[in-house]
Order: C-alpha cells, then sequence, then structure tokens
C-alpha cells in the first residue's frame, strides 16, 4: 500500500506555506503540480499518471485537484486542506492580485481597477458564484459552481470533519502541530515547522482588524449580502476551528 499526501490548495488558504512545508519534508519526492488553464482540473487518471511515473513520490500540492478523496487499489490518500474566514479570504485575494496581476483573469482586473469595497459589490452582482461559500462548495463538491444548499453544507462539514490534515488559517500553529502528529507514523519525514508565507496585507494584523477594514470599505448593503453569501462558510470555518483545537488537545504536552 503507498501512503500519498494530497494537498488541496484552496486560492489565499495559507497554501505556499505549506507547500513549502511539503518541499522541505520531502524534497525531492514532493511535486506541485497545476495546468496552464485558470479553470484547469487535475483528474483522477492524470494523478495516478504522475505518481506511477514517479513511484517514490510521496506529497501532491494542486489548486486543481478535487474533492472526494480519490479511491484507488495499491494507493490509501491522505487529504491536506486548510480553511480561512470567508470575508478575510476574499480580502487576500484582492490584495494578491494587486501584487501580482493574472493577464486575462476577470477577478485579477477587477482588484487592479476597483477599491475594495467595489471590488466586493462587482463579484456580487457579476460573479457571486466566486464568494458564494466558495469553501463549502469546493468540499462539497469539488468546484465553485451554483449557490450551494444545507445538503451541500452537510456534506463539505462531513468532508472537513474526515480531512485526515486539517488547518484553519487563523489556527496555523495549532493546525501545523495536531497534522503533524497524526501523520508522523505514516510519512517520519514530515515537519511541520515554519510560519505562513506569501502573506497579502496581513502581517502583524488580526483577523478582527482585517475584517473592519473590509466592513469599510464598504457600503452597508454590500457588506450584509457579503456576510450573508457566506454564512455558511463562516459556519464550516467555526466548526473546522473546533475541530482543530480538538486535534490540538490530543497531542501529548511533551
Amino acid at each position: 500500500m503507498r501512503f500519498v499526501i494530497l494537498h488541496y490548495h484552496f486560492l489565499k488558504s495559507a497554501g505556499m506555506a505549506i507547500e513549502d512545508m511539503l518541499r522541505r519534508s520531502f524534497e525531492k519526492n514532493y511535486a506541485s503540480i497545476d495546468t496552464p488553464d485558470r479553470d484547469g482540473h487535475m483528474s483522477t487518471e492524470a494523478l495516478l499518471s504522475l505518481l506511477n511515473g514517479n513511484p517514490h513520490l510521496k506529497a501532491v500540492s494542486s489548486h486543481q485537484i478535487r474533492y472526494p478523496v480519490p479511491q484507488v487499489r495499491g494507493f490509501l490518500f491522505f487529504d491536506l486542506c486548510f480553511l480561512r474566514d470567508p470575508i478575510d479570504r476574499i480580502r487576500s485575494i484582492y490584495d494578491y492580485f494587486r501584487d501580482k496581476p493574472g493577464a486575462g483573469d476577470p477577478v485579477s482586473d477587477f482588484a487592479n481597477t476597483l477599491t475594495l469595497g467595489e471590488f466586493m459589490a462587482i463579484l456580487i452582482k457579476e460573479m457571486p458564484w466566486y464568494i458564494h461559500d466558495a469553501q463549502v462548495n469546493l468540499l462539497a463538491n469539488g468546484i465553485v459552481n451554483d449557490s450551494p444548499s444545507v445538503q451541500d453544507f452537510d456534506r463539505a462539514a462531513a468532508q472537513m470533519l474526515r480531512t485526515s490534515f486539517l488547518g484553519v488559517v487563523d489556527r496555523f500553529e495549532q493546525s501545523m502541530v495536531a497534522g503533524q502528529y497524526f501523520l508522523q507514523p505514516g510519512f517520519p519525514e514530515l515537519a511541520c515547522w515554519g510560519v505562513p508565507t506569501n502573506t497579502t496585507a496581513g502581517v502583524g494584523s488580526t483577523l478582527e482588524k482585517r475584517k473592519a477594514l473590509v466592513r469599510e470599505a464598504c457600503d452597508s448593503a454590500t457588506y450584509s449580502e457579503l456576510l450573508r453569501l457566506n454564512a455558511m462558510d463562516s459556519k464550516l470555518v467555526d466548526m473546522a476551528r473546533a475541530e482543530v483545537e480538538r486535534r490540538f488537545r490530543c497531542v501529548p504536552a511533551s
């Protein structure tokens, strides 16, 4: 049986820090794979082709692998996924694209031509699926698509609780300690040290302060709609925080 870590890299959810950690831990036995297509998908067949062609790979990270976790004879996959407060995540997407514009990406174009409040308003109007409980959709359905339902939330919550290495960005240290503790028996070289990298407009600030900046940038109607569109994501992240804390408390004090 071959053990492999799959990092489901959700945009602006400490993904670069996780990639750095996996690279340090596994060195040449780690791969970060994405297709040039912004909306690309790494199928199970493509993943297996990569793994069969590189028999020593132990960890793979990609923005384009999708839930559910593959069930394949001869492999046991351990999913690694970090979630983030949805309002802070959208704010970080705005800052990221202003720092690193993406040619041909409409979200990047909006970020580079609009204020933060205007950015939120136009996404609500023209691309609501992009910011409507996106993490619920990614966990439940593998993609950001139509407005998620209560059933989607239930599937997302169940998937979150099953995640082998669960993280929450504002519980980063606890997430890393718990993740290493539970995965090290299968991956003794896993070393979950380090701090978040590739952060945008968040260093030295608190989650509350960053969310306050969003609230101040938006008019009341836009901010209220932003909260409504992310109510399930917020609930999911609250549940994830509780699960990370539970796992962290299982780690021996030593």
